[in-house]
């Protein structure tokens, strides 16, 4: 279902771009981390944590107050012309990232929930990449109110609260965060609203869930994130059968899941370079074989 080609679509915005003004070539650095940011968000899409919505982010690594993602385009789709380079402050377009003479007001039109990835960055110093996603049965556990607990080594970032992963309600938000003239329609659209989220992250836990919406999470690296992001769903589907067969048992009672200690050992294990560089090597060579797929910076 994925094999339709939007390569000329892709070449052709492209153009379009480089037609704007002149090509800038970024540093090594950054050039690096944006090939992971298109490998990251076609990837989340052919692993269906993302469809048309949803997006992927890093901070720039030759500068932290700022951080680097597409601008309103489904992440599929993405190419190094789409890339755009933001303040934290404010979630600010500074310039297309591989065409520094496209600034300002002439970048095109963000994500609205770009204050989801701007807010992260600045509560929390040490993230580097951020992924937000709509997924179904991610939802399906903040619609119950119902925390996720890591099930299996590779989700140990989903960590083992009392209560599970925090759920971020927007019914509960104050009014000075939404005011009741403010829309209601769960898009995490200002600083405010951002900072409400960010605030939501807790120790053990890389994952907020976010009621009728999706789910947050933060990492160490655009690698870590897609990783955390793509087995956070996968832990919602074991948690969810876990739960049922539970429910069956004699007596039966809701997963447990992991202990502290062994979900804590399993991320350092999991999330070591090694493992995230054959799961992103596997990944890679998946996306690279459908044509709608097109990483303009290494292909």
């Amino acid at each position: 279902m994925k094999s339709i080609s939007l390569r000329p679509f892709a070449i052709s915005l492209a153009l379009l771009w480089q037609g704007r003004g002149q090509i800038i070539s970024p540093s090594a650095n950054v050039t690096n981390v944006a090939i992971d940011l298109l490998d990251g968000s076609h990837i989340l899409h052919f692993l269906d944590v993302v469809d048309a919505f949803g997006h992927v982010s890093t901070r720039n690594p030759d500068n932290a107050s700022q951080f680097i993602m597409s601008f309103a385009i489904a992440p599929a789709l993405a190419t190094s012309q789409s890339l755009v380079t933001y303040e934290i402050d404010n979630a600010t377009a500074i310039q297309l990232t591989f065409n520094t003479s496209v600034t300002g007001d002439a970048v095109p039109s963000g994500f609205l929930e770009r204050f989801i990835h701007s807010q992260i960055y600045k509560a929390f110093p040490n993230v580097t990449g951020v992924v937000h996603a709509h997924t179904l049965n991610v939802i399906s556990f903040a619609a119950a109110e119902i925390g996720l607990r890591a099930q299996m080594g590779s989700a140990g970032s989903v960590g083992t609260l009392t209560n599970g992963t925090p759920i971020f309600d927007f019914d509960s938000l104050p009014t000075s965060v939404l005011p009741e003239d403010a829309p209601h329609n769960l898009l995490i659209g200002n600083e405010a609203l951002g900072d409400a989220l960010a605030d939501m992250f807790e120790n053990g836990s890389e994952v907020v869930l976010m009621k009728g919406h999706g789910m947050a999470v933060r990492g160490t690296s655009v690698r870590d994130v897609v990783f955390r992001a793509f087995y956070t769903m996968q832990n919602a589907d074991v948690q969810s059968t876990a739960s049922l067969l539970g429910a069956l048992a004699l007596g039966g009672q809701p997963p447990a899941g992991l202990s502290p200690r062994v979900a804590m050992d399993a991320v350092a294990a999991f999330e070591s370079d090694s493992l995230l560089s054959r799961a992103w090597a596997l990944w890679t060579a998946q996306v690279d074989q459908v044509p709608l797929y097109v990483n303009d910076l290494r292909s």
